[in-house]
């Protein structure tokens, strides 16, 4: 079999259409760090079943943001884990939840970055 006179590019005709089917690339852009804040925590606790993640409070996530800040990664997701749970997480949307508390310090201390 002879190598084509013509190379057939007929879905590569538009920057759009070469961007989709360009080459997978991944940037410190693309990164979001998971992040676990529990309440009631005096240091981080590791995560037994989960080596090098640990549950943090809320002083030990935003000096962790802050380094990943300044290491270029955009933005953090954080996992909370409440003392009290119940059946329709009512705790979910609590002014003073966990979650809303640890947001509210990383943005004071990082600024603008996302938290998810």
């Amino acid at each position: 079999m002879a190598f084509p006179e013509r190379r057939p590019r007929r879905l590569r005709t538009t920057p759009a259409m070469r961007r989709l089917v360009a080459e997978t690339r991944l940037s410190v852009d693309d990164l979001v760090a998971p992040f676990f804040v529990k309440e009631g925590l005096d240091a981080p606790e590791p995560v037994l079943s989960m080596p090098g993640v640990a549950q943090h409070t809320i002083e030990s996530v935003t000096l962790e943001a802050k380094a990943l800040v300044a290491l270029g990664v955009p933005s953090i997701i954080l996992f909370g884990v409440p003392l009290v749970k119940d059946e329709s997480g009512s705790g979910a949307d609590r002014a003073d939840g966990i979650v809303q508390t640890a947001v509210r310090a990383i943005r004071d201390a990082v600024g603008d970055s996302l938290v998810i």
